[in-house]
């Protein structure tokens, strides 16, 4: 037996003997995981963060998590925030959730998969400018899952980049020690800390890390671990590339011819996958679209997750084919696009969740991309039944 592949029969056996012992952990059972989507960033994470930073809230804690908050913050932000008595607001201007005092304004965007569209960070900023406040005495903060930057550029150095991974993960540590002997708020403030490490991959066994560590550090396993970079780049350009010949030949299969489309400039699929991967500059927004009406296109893209929908040349257009009447629930939608993720989230860049590593099974793979085309034959009948073309 080659090194490599003892390397990789032992890192086979740590895993299978992690997963044993995690069969009956009881991390596994989340209320919140239960009651609602592990992701659904409007309805369980802005909801749940809006009540704790809340003064008012149910919690009869008054200011003490929101101080917290504003603390760890302020350690990842050069221009402090002043702790002091402030209103919270939840989706107040289409605003995730808004604090304000008589002297500052604090935005958070929180984006757990999704990611912004259409200036719609500077649109945020321009609605509290005109309600009196100077650029000075306003804080932008964007918050994903691994510190994601915003795609809008012209916010990118004036955002503070927080993280589910880090910060909010911090945060709850600190809210959980202030709440020790309030059994109640201590045991769901520790249900939603084993989500966020869930959303995170810091759910696993610390000692299952440990062990990997050792390993590596034994003989030449870590030069081994680091010669295997680029056959891991490779299998990622395969599977991405795979996924979309795969997407491209069930929808004609269903009736629709798809064709490639690359705002990169990229000659083909293969080309921008590789791309993609390479980490070339600005290497997104790409995938495969199918004319459905004048100016107006059916589309698939891929930016760090895949997600389809309607885009257009002209806005006027989508308003005239009334998009927003045709029943559809979308995730986002501006003057340009309307945009649905798969329920099965795909994220191509980051590799870090079941969903995307199901592709790697051919069954799966087949049983999920069968699915998505499914999804996206689903609207264009719709608008079809609702349009006359």
């Amino acid at each position: 037996m080659s090194k490599l592949n003892f390397l990789l029969e032992k890192l086979k056996i740590l895993h299978m003997k992690y997963e044993k012992l995690n069969e009956n952990d009881s991390d596994k059972f989340n209320i919140f995981s239960i009651l609602l989507k592990s992701s659904d960033e409007v309805n369980l994470h802005s909801k749940f963060i809006y009540e704790l930073l809340n003064p008012n809230g149910s919690h009869q804690q008054n200011n003490i998590f929101l101080n917290l908050f504003i603390q760890e913050i302020n350690s990842e932000n050069s221009e402090k925030i002043t702790i002091e008595p402030l209103t919270v607001y939840r989706e107040k201007n289409n605003i995730d959730i808004l604090l304000k005092s008589n002297n500052q304004a604090i935005i958070i965007e929180n984006k757990i998969y999704t990611e912004d569209h259409s200036n719609q960070l500077s649109k945020y900023l321009t609605l509290i400018e005109k309600e009196g406040y100077s650029k000075e005495k306003i804080s932008l903060i964007y918050l994903t899952l691994f510190n994601e930057e915003p795609n809008e550029k012209k916010v990118k150095d004036i955002v503070v980049n927080i993280t589910y991974e880090t910060n909010i993960k911090n945060w709850i540590e600190l809210c959980i020690k202030e709440v020790a002997t309030i059994p109640t708020l201590r045991e769901t403030l520790v249900q939603y800390l084993m989500l966020i490490k869930k959303l995170t991959n810091q759910s696993q066994n610390k000692g299952y890390i440990m062990e990997i560590k050792d390993l590596l550090l034994q003989d030449d396993n870590l030069k081994l671990a680091l010669d295997m970079q680029n056959a891991i780049k490779e299998a990622k350009i395969d599977l991405q590339l795979n996924f979309w010949e795969m997407l491209l030949e069930k929808l004609e299969t269903k009736g629709y011819k798809f064709k490639f489309y690359d705002s990169n400039s990229s000659k083909s699929l293969k080309q921008a996958v590789k791309k993609y991967y390479n980490k070339q500059k600005n290497i997104r927004y790409y995938g495969i679209k199918y004319s459905i009406d004048k100016n107006l296109d059916v589309y698939v893209e891929i930016n760090h997750n895949i997600y389809f929908g309607f885009s257009t040349f002209d806005e006027h257009d989508i308003t005239d084919f009334k998009i927003d009447e045709l029943g559809i629930k979308w995730d986002d939608n501006g003057k340009w696009y309307y945009l649905i993720y798969p329920t099965k989230r795909l994220n191509f860049e980051e590799f870090n969740n079941d969903n995307i590593l199901d592709l790697v099974n051919e069954e799966t793979r087949e049983i999920d991309i069968d699915t998505i085309a499914d999804n996206i034959v689903n609207i264009i009948n719709i608008y079809k039944g609702r349009t006359s073309i």
